[in-house]
């Protein structure tokens, strides 16, 4: 088995779990070393380095600088940062988000240049400010201009240098075509995030009871950081509406917050282990968002045998996809509202999706993602 040197560009330290892209490369990373390679992850960091090695992976912190003049002037001083840190002697270079276009590559005996797009940066741009005031004020209709303008420079720099782009979802394939029309289709290549194990944190009587949840009371949950993308207030609606019949219903609110209700429940940012408990504790899990290139939090409850009620935003790759999870075709609370009472009302139905769901899930093991990596990586290093 042949061992690649590989660079991997980090959002944010190990263990932090606001970022679902920073969780995914460290997870990639971990994968990778698994199966022999050599790789390192950089990412920015204010704080103390961890032990040099996270399962396997170098992790390399990269100092945070002051942030450069205009737009995205922050990643630009955190990319060249990083660019001092890059091991010119390294098979492969792991770029993420608009910071890859502003990475100084070593020469043209560097690492291989590839690019994860998780996002599309100028559709998730012009989605979040749609959700803002409207009609928008000049400065507002300003501003996205600025920042659209410094966001195609930098995403399009990155999809232009890369050998290899790799997408989570074929919705995030089209809207590279939409965007960057000029991207040769034969370089864009789907390689899905893995969906971790959850720990065991023992059955649903047992989470319920490390909640302090009643056992016999219908608990909804929602997983986010990015409330308004992630549909927080539609989430909201959708539960107070159901409520009035199912008086004695909970929701769980992790890693955002909102306005007071009867029955919510806001967690904040919590680890791994309460975040199992909150799976392990429903009986549905809801995911409204806006946007989203895959979709990690409601593939985690599926894995876990949660049904799950989706937007039409999220990707289901390679599934039917009525027959996995619940999809609400319309941003409308009511529309929400419905399926989680028709769900409430029917365990049976409940459960049958989530088994559905968790077999669609279990294909997103991280070893899978790894091997994928490596079908990619091949051809652009001429060894297959």
């Amino acid at each position: 088995m042949e061992s690649w040197a590989i660079d991997l560009l980090a959002t944010a330290p190990p263990g932090e779990n606001r970022s679902g892209l920073s969780r995914v490369v460290w997870e990639l990373a971990t994968a990778l070393a698994a199966r022999g390679h050599r790789p390192r992850v950089l990412y920015p960091s204010a704080g103390p380095p961890p032990s040099p090695e996270v399962a396997g992976v170098h992790a390399v912190p990269i100092p945070v600088p002051g942030s450069l003049r205009g737009p995205y002037g922050r990643e630009r001083a955190i990319a060249r940062a990083a660019s001092a840190l890059l091991d010119p002697a390294a098979d492969l270079l792991l770029a993420n988000d608009e910071k890859g276009g502003a990475i100084s590559l070593p020469g043209p005996r560097g690492p291989r240049f590839l690019m994860f797009a998780h996002d599309i940066q100028q559709h998730h741009l012009l989605t979040m400010r749609a959700l803002g005031p409207n009609p928008p004020s000049l400065r507002q209709r300003l501003g996205t201009f600025r920042d659209r303008r410094a966001i195609r420079r930098l995403e399009g720099t990155a999809f232009d240098r890369a050998r290899a782009i790799l997408v989570a979802s074929e919705a995030n394939r089209n809207l590279i075509r939409e965007f960057y029309p000029w991207v040769p289709a034969d370089r864009i290549h789907l390689l899905p995030p893995s969906v971790p194990t959850l720990p065991d944190v023992g059955d649903r009587d047992a989470a319920r009871g490390g909640l302090l949840l009643p056992r016999d009371v219908p608990v909804v949950s929602f997983i986010g950081h990015t409330p308004d993308r992630q549909g927080l207030p539609l989430a909201l609606e959708a539960f107070r509406r159901v409520r009035a019949f199912f008086p004695g219903a909970r929701f769980l609110v992790v890693g955002s917050s909102g306005p007071s209700a009867a029955g919510v429940s806001y967690l904040g940012v919590v680890d791994e282990a309460t975040k199992a408990r909150v799976l392990r504790a429903s009986d549905l899990f809801l995911c409204p968002a806006r946007y989203e290139g895959f979709g990690l939090a409601p593939r985690e409850a599926m894995r876990a045998g949660i049904a799950t009620i989706v937007s039409r935003h999220v990707p289901i790759d390679g599934a039917g996809r009525s027959s996995v999870v619940r999809v609400v075709p319309e941003d409308d609370a009511g529309a929400y509202a419905s399926e989680l009472a028709e769900l409430l009302a029917d365990p049976a139905l409940r459960r049958q999706l989530g088994e559905r769901g968790r077999a669609y899930a279990e294909q997103f093991r991280p070893e899978r993602m790894a091997e994928r990596f490596e079908e990619i990586v091949r051809p652009v290093l001429g060894r297959g």
